[in-house]
């Protein structure tokens, strides 16, 4: 366990003396984490956070209410609003470029959409050969 993790609990131990020290789910509370993070210093909290996996930190990030996202934001100067805006545009393009976040062109959404058309009136056809059944047409294709 790396060694600022280990300071931060016991420092979380000492400042909540008697106080239950975890959620039901064994995570402390958000009152608790707000105020271990108050007793620690800037370098610490630096320190905890360059320890982090990228994982850790989105979670971090997840958790904060608007507030603290917004309370976060105005403390940042524009040039870090910039660089936090650039390394989130980053991330998306890379995601987009590994293929995750890829959206179909209109032709291939087309194509889909005949595959699924032609399926649907084979799975007709079969049904039409065992009994009657209701006529179904095609819809009426939409044009982009």
């Amino acid at each position: 366990m790396p060694r600022l993790l280990i300071i931060a609990l016991v420092l979380c131990t000492a400042v909540l003396g008697a106080q239950p020290t975890h959620a039901r789910d064994g995570r402390l509370t958000p009152e608790q984490r707000d105020e271990v993070l108050r007793r620690m210093t800037p370098e610490q909290r630096q320190r905890l956070w360059e320890q982090m996996s990228p994982e850790q930190r989105g979670n971090v990030l997840r958790q904060l209410t608007p507030d603290q996202r917004d309370a976060l934001r105005e403390r940042m100067t524009p040039e870090q609003r910039d660089e936090f805006r650039q390394r989130m545009l980053e991330h998306r393009q890379r995601r987009i470029d590994e293929g995750s976040a890829r959206r179909l062109t209109p032709e291939e959404r087309q194509r889909l959409r005949d595959q699924i058309y032609e399926s649907n009136r084979d799975l007709r056809d079969r049904r039409d050969q065992r009994g009657p059944s209701r006529d179904r047409d095609r819809p009426e294709r939409r044009e982009r």
